[in-house]
């Protein structure tokens, strides 16, 4: 489970063992046996001992700012991949291999879009037909991919071909999905930093969320985040978890549809400031255990039929593998 602290003024202590939260309404103690990872997502005060209980048990501690990125991070110094799969990556991101890895995120991705917009049809039966022209065009797009498989690699046009790619498909998903919202919901175009309209604030502050998600799967998966493929070219950013987040970008689309579908988004969802559109501290307190809990359901994706959180981690544990079996090194 992640825990997350949200409530301004919360307090992290150490009591026999175990975390200990304390609240101006209330006292209660956690194993870190039970604890995978820690969001802050307000301001509190986390005690030294609290921080080494972290550290001991291998547990990271995402600190996130109000779009829902992880501007900061603690882990324990030994929560680190050994250095020869490390050089592994490098050649592998270097590697056709790489690149086929890469092309295997977006057929994922979009495979996911289709199942969103299949469930949409179920809801929105007067746009049936619509959606169903959409799904078309991006199972066709699919088939196109094996044209942008690089015959040598690094190729250095290989990336902007790739994302001109996906920029297309993304337009027509987004169109749709858009399309099939109830009116208040409804957008004109994916806009990121800041969000233009409600949706995509929730957008963007979940994308983030589950960027920290990816990132702890790749370190428990002995890779290095910074060590990218597709988005390499970025300095100092976790870029090999940009790469993997992309078949699961579309669970959290899922999960906000069900959420705005079941009329669950609180009405004081978002605030309106500096140019753009947030998400509340209230809306986070009721979203993220949500979303947390969206996670733990079990659903089958690639033959296994385990949570969604796990899921994630087995996909890195895969990369891992993967590299390990494909990379030969230069003599």
């Amino acid at each position: 489970m992640q825990l997350v602290l949200h409530s301004y003024g919360l307090t992290l202590k150490v009591n026999n063992g175990l975390f200990r939260i304390s609240t101006q309404d209330a006292v209660r103690d956690i194993s870190p046996e039970i604890v995978d990872s820690i969001a802050v997502t307000q301001s509190c005060l986390l005690s030294s001992d609290a921080v080494r209980l972290a550290a001991e048990a291998e547990i990271p501690i995402y600190f996130f700012n109000r779009i829902g990125d992880a501007d900061a991070c603690l882990r324990s110094p030994y929560f680190e991949s050994i250095a020869s799969l490390r050089r592994l990556q490098v050649y592998f991101s270097d590697d056709t291999a790489g690149a086929d890895w890469v092309l295997r995120q977006f057929e994922l991705k979009t495979e996911g879009q289709i199942s969103n917009l299949r469930y949409l049809a179920n809801r929105r039966r007067k746009r049936s037909a619509d959606i169903d022209t959409v799904c078309t065009k991006l199972t066709d797009r699919l088939k196109q991919l094996e044209k942008h498989r690089p015959q040598k690699f690094p190729d250095p046009d290989w990336t902007a071909r790739l994302l001109g790619w996906e920029g297309q498909s993304a337009r027509l998903y987004w169109e749709e999905l858009s399309a099939c919202l109830p009116p208040e919901w409804q957008f004109d175009r994916r806009s990121r930093r800041p969000a233009q309209d409600a949706y995509n604030a929730l957008t963007n502050y979940f994308y983030g969320m589950l960027y920290s998600i990816t990132e702890q799967a790749l370190f428990a998966a002995g890779l290095d985040p910074h060590l990218g493929i597709l988005h390499a070219d970025e300095y100092d950013r976790p870029t090999l978890a940009y790469d993997l987040i992309e078949p699961f970008r579309p669970w959290v689309d899922r999960f906000l549809l069900l959420q705005i579908f079941a009329e669950k988004i609180p009405p004081n969802l978002v605030a309106q400031r500096d140019g753009g559109y947030w998400v509340t501290h209230d809306a986070k307190k009721t979203l993220i255990p949500a979303f947390n809990a969206y996670l733990e359901k079990r659903n089958r994706w690639e033959g296994r039929r385990i949570d969604s959180r796990a899921q994630i981690f087995r996909h890195a544990a895969a990369l891992a593998k993967l590299i390990r079996l494909t990379v030969k090194r230069p003599r």
